[in-house]
């Protein structure tokens, strides 16, 4: 259970040279070798040595000749286009999988002007996992250096199995949920997951807000949120800090609200957390803190700025810090240059989508022709770099969603980022 979450190679290797009799331990470690994209070719008189030791069958302990680099790379393309419906409603419904694919296909052109070829074979999964399964049989998806999608959780564990087996990396482009890629060494999120999120934010708040630290932590009364809270908790205090009150609130319940905030005096807390994305928590919480006529920090998440409750007064104002992954610098060049060329091919400007399609295959694109399919171990010993449209991406120490994280806050109307890639 705890041997494979182990995720530095080094450690599996002293392990190993500590206990070279220990058969789970021999086993756990060929299957991070094989399974786990470690594998380099000065691995293998090791995996010999640990397949004939412990009996291992050789057929399953062969790893896929997949560590060779190539000239250009075939990359499936797994997404519920629903093309069987072609009613406008649908296509309305489904405009955001329009636009990332056409940001993935932006950056195709992108990376063929690098010199740095790929090929996008696209398969439509349908809304449920009967289509999926059926694009999951076609001999020639065993054969992609790389997967993206699907969209749906459901689904999305159906392909992790699926690139576990064959051993090829699947990127999911929008989930939150990081319990999808716990112990599975070939399945990503390009997003920063729900906890990561969370525990970006208190190490912010513990190093950067200074005074008490103290905090009230309230989330929606959603799975997402829930974790976020409890990620919350643990990362803040494991720094040093302590939460005062973890509360659950249902914001559509204006007395579930008041709960939330009952007895809790905000002027000698040393921070707030409202995880929530639904409008009346922002406008509920600027009106408990004016009550009480207190100014503590504030951290949450960055749609309070799309609330069109608030104004950018209001939110200017206060220190309020917003977790913000998808946050776009209009003004700067490869945000230009992806917005030029992308109106000049389809005459409409980029939604936050096409900006995604974009930045996940331009980065892993670029993963596949520095490293080649197996690429798993250089993300693990790299730290998050710059995107090429948002803020940074990076999968350090073995992690499997994007520990990047920008924190942004409003000063003079505009939108500035606090931590940006590099900073300490």
């Amino acid at each position: 259970m705890y041997l494979p979450r182990i995720s530095e190679k080094a450690v599996f290797q002293n392990l190993v040279k500590n206990f070279p009799q220990d058969a789970a331990l021999g086993r756990a470690y060929a299957d991070k070798l094989v399974s786990g994209g470690w594998y380099t070719p000065a691995d293998q008189a090791q995996l010999d040595q640990l397949i004939s030791r412990f009996s291992l069958d050789r057929n399953t302990y062969t790893p896929r000749p997949g560590g060779t680099k190539k000239s250009s790379y075939n990359i499936g393309v797994l997404l519920p286009f629903e093309f069987g419906d072609t009613s406008w409603e649908k296509r309305r419904r489904n405009q955001f999988i329009t636009d990332l694919y056409a940001g993935l296909r932006l950056a195709q052109d992108s990376l063929q002007r690098a010199g740095r070829p790929v090929q996008l074979f696209a398969y439509d999964t349908g809304a449920d996992t009967v289509q999926l399964k059926q694009v999951l049989t076609l001999p020639e998806l065993a054969g992609m250096d790389l997967i993206i999608g699907p969209i749906y959780k459901s689904g999305s564990k159906i392909l992790a199995q699926y690139a576990q087996q064959h051993q090829i990396a699947v990127v999911n482009p929008l989930s939150q949920d990081g319990s999808l890629v716990t112990d599975n060494a070939w399945h990503y999120l390009f997003e920063p997951g729900t906890a990561t999120q969370a525990r970006q934010a208190a190490q912010f708040a513990y190093t950067r807000l200074g005074g008490p630290r103290t905090a009230v932590v309230l989330y929606e009364d959603t799975n997402d949120e829930t974790a976020f809270g409890l990620a919350y908790k643990q990362a803040y205090e494991a720094l040093g800090g302590k939460v005062l009150q973890l509360r659950r609130i249902k914001s559509d319940d204006e007395t579930s609200l008041a709960a939330g905030f009952g007895g809790i005096d905000l002027k000698t807390v040393g921070h707030l957390v409202v995880a929530s994305d639904n409008p009346k928590s922002g406008v509920f919480t600027l009106s408990a803190m004016r009550v009480q006529s207190a100014r503590p920090p504030l951290i949450t998440y960055a749609s309070w700025l799309n609330n069109n409750r608030l104004s950018l007064d209001q939110l200017d104002s206060r220190d309020i810090y917003f977790i913000h992954p998808k946050y776009l610098d209009r003004n700067n060049a490869g945000v230009r240059r992806v917005r030029q060329l992308y109106i000049q091919q389809l005459n409409l400007p980029p939604s936050v989508f096409a900006y995604t399609g974009f930045e996940l295959l331009y980065y892993f694109g670029s993963q596949l022709h520095q490293h080649g399919p197996s690429f798993q171990q250089p993300l693990a010993n790299g730290g998050p770099v710059s995107g090429a449209v948002f803020q940074g991406i990076g999968y350090p120490n073995g992690a499997h969603d994007n520990q990047y994280v920008p924190i942004t806050k409003l000063e003079r109307l505009e939108v500035e980022v606090l931590n940006p890639v590099g900073f300490r």
